[in-house]
């Protein structure tokens, strides 16, 4: 097992974020209409900055950012995204990359991980911007559409012969959370409630919204396999992943691992840590995502808290 506590993190002060985060050869921020986002952007010092226009968001070009080259992928696969990307960021060898987390979609920022990771980069920084509070607080949507069938994340895929577990990062989108678990139907299910939450009011609210995922939050293992991560800690999600894993391999042999990420960005980064640390060689863990196909532009207001993340790949 990894200890996933080693790894560093810390809290920039939002109003000297030029000042407390060194100035970085490339800095990659996925574009969207939110204060957090364009803020911080704004405030990073980098020798060069690339916006990541997603798809899922509809922009049309009139609507893009006029500054600093911008990445505007056509089609929404991660793997066509990502190869944009990296075209843009060009010679990435001995670089200090920063990637703000914030604004991107899952599945990307998942295949974007495993990609570095290939590239031998060994280390980068993520961040991710915390709000002062949601819009629509409890009501609030991400996903405004979705095809209905979850896949694979590009890459992650692998099978073993024993029965299926499903691990799950429990956020807002309780019809996300519901097209997984149809998906995965007669699975073991171990939800991870963001605990501590961004406030204490979105912990509240998502409890709220997961209830709202249909007979799936009445049944046993949702109630006795809770497990909790903080909202803004990649690592320690990973950690409580990895011991969800290692109880599970304790009694079930081969056992098919699926882990679904569906909260903050940032557990997001923390569930790909773990498949790329320890998920990739033990075999049998795939990363199962919804295919969503519109996201809301802006959800949010203000910055409340900036983190900053040093990841780095070893094991």
């Amino acid at each position: 097992m990894i200890d996933y506590s080693i790894f560093y993190k810390r809290n920039i002060d939002t109003n000297r974020i030029g000042v407390e985060l060194p100035v970085f050869d490339v800095f990659v921020s996925a574009y969207n209409s939110s204060q957090r986002v364009n803020g911080v952007y704004d405030a990073i010092r980098a020798t060069k900055k690339i916006w990541h226009i997603h798809p899922e968001y509809n922009y049309s070009p009139i609507e893009y950012p006029v500054d600093n080259p911008k990445v505007c992928p056509v089609e929404m696969s991660e793997t066509s995204q990502v190869k944009l990307l990296l075209d843009e960021i060009g010679e990435i060898e001995n670089k200090s990359i920063c990637i703000d987390t914030t604004g991107f979609m899952r599945h990307v920022i998942i295949f974007l991980m495993a990609a570095l990771y290939m590239k031998n980069v060994k280390k980068f920084t993520a961040l991710y911007s915390e709000p002062l509070y949601y819009d629509k607080q409890g009501d609030t949507n991400f996903s405004t559409a979705s095809k209905g069938t979850p896949v694979t994340v590009k890459g992650t895929y692998s099978s073993n012969a024993g029965n299926d577990h499903l691990i799950i990062n429990v956020g807002y989108d309780h019809k996300l959370i519901g097209e997984v678990v149809d998906n995965k139907e007669g699975s073991a299910i171990y939800p991870i409630f963001s605990f501590p939450s961004l406030s204490a009011d979105m912990y509240q609210q998502s409890a709220i919204r997961a209830s709202k995922a249909g007979s799936t939050a009445q049944t046993a293992s949702w109630i006795n396999n809770r497990h909790f991560a903080p909202a803004n800690d990649p690592f320690t999600n990973a950690a409580v992943i990895s011991e969800i894993v290692r109880s599970i391999d304790e009694s079930n042999e081969n056992a098919n691992i699926y882990l679904s990420p569906l909260s903050t960005k940032i557990q997001t980064l923390g569930a790909a840590l773990y498949w790329i640390l320890e998920g990739k060689s033990r075999g049998g863990v795939s990363i199962l995502l919804p295919e969503c196909i519109s996201y809301s532009r802006e959800t949010s207001q203000g910055l409340k808290r900036l983190w900053s993340y040093d990841i780095e790949f070893f094991s």
